[in-house]
């Protein structure tokens, strides 16, 4: 060679390529690779290191310099299998979004006969499974309970006995993981080697591999090694996790690792939780760099049309499949919302907290520097709504901190705000407090078992105190997943409150246990604490008790404590809004009436597209209470 070329090789790590330049490359041609790319690496004159997504998004402008330049691009063997990977998803997207072609149940009958996996699927799941295995890659948004999991299982062993994967590697919630075993045991006859991984080296014969998202960025060069070394199905459960794509650690590792799986699949009942801009990165992960082609610029803006949820249903609906709460058939859920007065000294703390927020904060949109400080704002006054106690760890000299005194004392007069404020718990019992302690009480009664959603830990330890008769079982995210040693965990948690009848009230936070865990069998009442503007660990949360398996003629309840005249009538009206935008994209009006209440059960919701604008129109004091 006359020197005139660019060798480009992938570096060991899997992120990453280097591209080097022969001497006889024109500068011009060399700038204009470092304008497009960016200038790192050891020495730029002569050498680049290239994010590998950055590359392969870009790879065609590389073709048409070095076309024009006369320059040879000399491709290692890893970075060709790459690009040719890359060259045919895109050939096979262009193909799956002009004339979609589901597989037919004998078809999917065929594929899975003679595998291990021998499972008896759903009529439903075998449908899923039929256009899931006619995509090179694809997502699952079924709700919680449809099966998602076994019909993953069966995508993976179709395609390892078709030769074209020989591995399984799945990135999700600890919670998720005891479902993965548990149906990795009842779907295969012989079933695979499952390795959880915490670090280190992953065992060779391991052939199933769990990892969580904070795994993933943190040892992602050892699963990005793993997943590299063969053909490997990269699977992402409770995917919504990995939302905020580039911006976030564990986006930036998915979308980083999704150049090096042969195949590549998400799960979760809640694809955009808050936005359809949430879908821009679970659609990158299944095909890299094309988002922005396929979803509808227009709908992802930060106030979309009306008719945005429908054109972002058309343009993905060939790319992923869903099982509605109807197709479940599954008896309706019973919603109530119980709107709780704001009074006494309780009221005089939280209309004081608003009035000093709204003096903070010019009444209109805020820039996007202000947002942190506005979820700050947003999560005082959502503990001040439901126990003003939350808003300071002051206490009488000896007395518990949180614990409320039964009999409250009478109230001072002349009292200071501030001294009330810290001493809160002596005058009075937040009213959501008593009216769940009457709930609790009316269905230990009649035999029946309580799932307590709250937001903040200390509520969460007070409640196990105050409700300390009915032996209460509590899960937050100080309370670890797994204890090998027999000490308290997640897991230990939820088997005492499944088995121990003495166990009626199980207390979490939806943080640490909103996905992957069921107790439909055990449970049939929850009831909301509070909740915050996620709409997407609520939507998750309801799902624990209402899904696929429960018992015939049981009734679910489900209950929102909301206090008159504060913030949680805002997050109630956004929550509705992003549940209702969410069902459109998802072509299931159902996902809104399974998860919310009627509109007359505590009127209609507030109308505003951000959450930000909702904040503001309660600071203004404009909530309908």
């Amino acid at each position: 060679m006359d020197g005139r070329w660019v060798r480009i090789e992938l570096l060991e790590d899997g992120a990453a390529v280097s591209l080097r330049r022969g001497d006889a490359v024109p500068e011009e041609f060399w700038l204009q690779l470092r304008s497009e790319w960016g200038s790192s690496g050891a020495n730029v004159s002569t050498h680049l290191v290239v994010p590998l997504e950055r590359f392969l998004a870009r790879r065609a402008v590389l073709g048409r310099l070095a076309q024009r330049s006369a320059v040879a691009i000399l491709l290692s063997d890893g970075v060709r299998s790459l690009v040719e990977h890359a060259n045919a998803d895109q050939v096979a997207l262009r193909a799956v979004l002009d004339r979609p072609v589901p597989l037919d149940g004998d078809h999917v009958a065929g594929r899975l006969r003679g595998t291990r996996f021998d499972r008896a699927l759903r009529v439903f799941q075998t449908r899923d499974l039929g256009q899931l295995l006619s995509l090179l890659h694809g997502a699952n948004f079924s709700v919680p309970g449809a099966g998602k999991t076994a019909v993953a299982l069966a995508i993976y062993e179709a395609e390892r006995s078709a030769g074209r994967l020989d591995r399984l590697l799945v990135i999700g919630p600890l919670s998720a993981f005891p479902a993965w075993f548990e149906e990795t045991s009842d779907c295969f006859s012989d079933p695979p080697v499952i390795h959880r991984f915490v670090g280190g080296t992953i065992p060779s014969n391991a052939e199933v591999v769990l990892a969580n998202y904070h795994k993933l960025a943190s040892d992602y060069d050892v699963l990005a090694r793993w997943v590299g070394s063969r053909p490997t199905m990269v699977v992402l459960d409770e995917a919504h996790r990995m939302k905020r794509g580039w911006e976030g650690q564990w986006g930036t590792a998915c979308l980083n690792l999704a150049y090096l799986a042969e195949r590549r699949d998400i799960l979760t009942g809640t694809p955009a939780p808050q936005s359809p801009r949430d879908l821009i990165a679970l659609v990158d992960f299944l095909w890299p760099t094309q988002a922005a082609r396929i979803l509808p610029a227009d709908a992802l803006v930060a106030r979309p049309a009306a008719d945005a949820g429908q054109r972002v249903a058309a343009a993905i609906k060939p790319l992923f499949v869903r099982t509605t709460k109807e197709e479940l058939d599954l008896p309706p859920v019973v919603h109530k919302a119980i709107i709780v007065p704001l009074e006494g000294i309780h009221r005089a703390i939280y209309l004081a907290l608003r009035d000093q927020y709204a003096g903070q904060f010019p009444l209109r949109r805020t820039s996007r520097v202000d947002f942190s400080q506005m979820g700050r704002v947003v999560m005082y006054l959502i503990e001040a709504a439901t126990n003003p106690k939350l808003l300071t760890a002051g206490s009488l000299e000896g007395a518990d901190p949180d614990v409320f005194r039964h009999p409250p004392l009478a109230i001072p007069r002349d009292s200071e705000l501030a001294d009330l404020l810290a001493h809160y718990n002596e005058y009075e019992i937040p009213a959501k407090f008593r009216e769940l302690g009457r709930l609790i009480r009316l269905n230990a009664e009649a035999g029946r078992k309580t799932l307590v959603w709250a937001s903040f830990v200390r509520n969460l330890k007070l409640l196990q105190k105050q409700l300390a008769a009915y032996q209460p079982a509590l899960i937050h995210g100080g309370v670890p997943a797994y204890d090998a040693g027999g000490g308290v965990s997640r897991e230990s948690e939820i088997a005492r409150f499944r088995g121990d009848p003495a166990c009626k009230v199980l207390l979490a936070n939806p943080a640490a246990m909103s996905e992957g865990i069921s107790l439909h069998h055990e449970c049939h009442d929850a009831v909301y604490l509070d909740r915050t503007f996620n709409a997407g660990q609520y939507l998750q949360s309801v799902d624990r008790i209402h899904r696929l398996g429960l018992p015939a003629g049981v009734e679910t309840r489900i209950t929102f404590l909301l206090t008159a005249e504060t913030i949680d009538l805002t997050v109630d009206g956004r929550v509705r809004e992003k549940a209702e935008r969410l069902a459109e994209m998802l072509e299931d009006p159902n996902l809104v009436s399974m998860a919310l209440p009627d509109d007359e059960d505590y009127g209609p919701p507030i109308d505003d597209d951000l959450d930000v604008d909702a904040l503001f129109r309660h600071l203004r004091g404009g909530d309908d209470a």
